[in-house]
């Protein structure tokens, strides 16, 4: 454990003094601040906003913000002492590759972690300081949910860098995790489940449009009986789109903040997060291992 925290710390020092840390405690900070307290201009309002309104006013922020964070100090972990040489001193040191890794994934975790503890700790004590105190479980579990997104990306973007030779290819291939988990992943998902429904849809507008129904009162005599199925059958659809959703931590980030919207239990979700995490540690230790450096 002492050569872990030693290298999470020595991970830590040297992008707090490169301003990672400082950049991104800056950056966290002035997106939560002036969000919260420019929330509400469009009404002619200004100042501090209460915790559920900067919570609605925060959630597309933190969703784009965090994982593009976390992929961005995750990418340099292992390929920037690889391309510049140092990696094979380290290993040639003593060091064993499990306790690198791990070490550098809590330096990276911890670069992370800081701004964001520090941002919502401040702005929040701003809001409450305004009188505006009311909400303050949405705050935390945005808060919450944040970091432990924050904490899937930075164990993607450390397998992202195991795999790759140099900081520029280890950067694109995670600029693309980025666009594919944000963008790309839930039109895809609703692509498919919208080509899977094609048929019954293509069915259902046949028999709307079809002239021989001619008996109108029967029709809607019919289409009334039959409005407890019809419901039925979009809860069914709504639950088959959450269950594909809910394999994107982005999306899952989302259904945990929007309770009310989408009823997956949060262990569920935490569930998702602890397995994408502990799926690229493994995968990273796994490349690693077979890394010849």
């Amino acid at each position: 454990m002492k050569i872990i925290w030693q290298i999470a710390v020595k991970e830590f020092s040297d992008r707090f003094r490169s301003g990672w840390v400082i950049g991104c405690i800056a950056v966290w900070l002035a997106a939560v601040g002036l969000t919260s307290f420019f929330g509400s201009v469009q009404i002619g309002r200004l100042g501090f906003q209460g915790y559920d309104r900067t919570v609605l006013s925060l959630l597309n922020l933190v969703q784009y913000l965090i994982p593009l964070l976390g992929l961005l100090i995750g990418h340099d972990l292992v390929a920037g002492e690889r391309e510049d040489g140092k990696l094979g001193l380290l290993l040639a040191g003593g060091v064993r590759r499990w306790r690198l890794l791990l070490g550098k994934f809590l330096g990276g975790w911890a670069t992370l972690a800081l701004p964001l503890v520090l941002g919502f700790a401040m702005a929040g004590g701003a809001i409450a300081t305004s009188n505006h105190s009311a909400g303050l479980n949405s705050f935390v579990v945005l808060a919450a949910s944040g970091l432990a997104l924050g904490t899937v990306f930075i164990a993607v973007g450390l397998l992202i860098s195991v795999s790759c030779r140099t900081r520029v290819k280890a950067l694109v291939f995670g600029l693309l995790v980025w666009g594919m988990a944000v963008f790309a992943y839930d039109l895809v998902a609703m692509g498919v489940l919208i080509s899977t429904r094609a048929p019954a849809a293509a069915h259902e507008i046949e028999v709307l449009c079809d002239t021989t129904h001619l008996n109108n009162a029967e029709d809607l005599h019919n289409a009334f009986d039959a409005a407890g199925p019809v419901a039925k059958s979009s809860a069914t659809q709504k639950n088959r789109l959450g269950a594909w959703l809910v394999l994107n931590p982005i999306d899952g980030f989302r259904m945990i903040n929007l309770s009310a919207q989408f009823k997956f239990p949060g262990s569920l979700i935490g569930g998702v997060f602890l397995f994408w995490t502990t799926f690229a540690l493994i995968g990273s230790f796994c490349r690693l291992r077979r890394m010849d450096v």
